[in-house]
């Protein structure tokens, strides 16, 4: 029975209708204000109510935050790309981003999480949180990326907080925080759902491709 449910997940992979880089992105790349009260897609994910919210603190900078589609393959979203600066004279730099997402084909399955950036001198961190809501949570402390997977779902509310900061002395920079979700098709949907043990050999197999793959730069 597992071997047979392994083998489904496979070839439901392997489908063109599991290519999810197949479908465009209408979300343009633009400065977070053009995205005010904007409805868009990338892949089979449609993203609104987008709320980014700047707030630099002390000798703390942020630049223009510039918003684009990201089309990862596997998992799709949005990136901001910005330059958030604390200074050297003790400042901080917060980024609050919220929005919705859902899916217009087949359930969200996980969440993937990016960033870049670094304290460069000391006392500094960088760090960036998640809290979903079905209750997931993905959180970073230093460049680099996390997935969390969880049960199906068709949307979720998300909401994100970017936040560096430097004591006297100090600096922490970052400059781009990238948001991506995968989506299982129907009618591999369906299929999958009708299998615990095909959804636990695609997370496996998922787990695996993630590892493969290098880190976002």
């Amino acid at each position: 029975m597992r071997r047979s449910s392994l083998l489904l997940t496979a070839a439901l992979l392997a489908s063109p209708m599991a290519a999810v880089s197949a479908h465009a992105a209408t979300c343009p790349t633009a400065l977070a204000s053009a995205y005010v009260g904007l409805t868009c897609t990338v892949g089979q994910l449609e993203f609104s109510n987008i709320v980014i919210a700047p707030n630099p603190q002390g000798s703390g900078f942020i630049s223009p935050i510039t918003v684009s589609p990201f089309l990862g393959g596997v998992e799709n979203g949005l990136t901001l790309s910005f330059n958030a600066n604390t200074g050297i004279l003790g400042g901080s730099t917060d980024i609050a981003w919220t929005y919705n997402v859902r899916t217009l084909d087949g359930p969200i399955i996980d969440a993937f999480l990016a960033m870049t950036g670094d304290a460069i001198l000391p006392p500094s961190s960088i760090s960036v949180s998640e809290v979903l809501s079905n209750g997931v949570t993905l959180a970073l402390h230093a460049a680099g990326t996390t997935t969390a997977f969880f049960d199906p779902i068709l949307g979720l509310s998300v909401f994100k907080d970017q936040f560096n900061f430097a004591g006297v002395g100090g600096l922490a920079t970052t400059s781009t925080l990238t948001n991506g979700f995968s989506v299982v098709p129907i009618p591999g949907a369906a299929l999958l759902m009708g299998s615990a043990l095909g959804f636990a050999g695609f997370g496996a197999w998922r787990r695996r491709r993630r590892e493969a793959s290098p880190a976002l730069a």
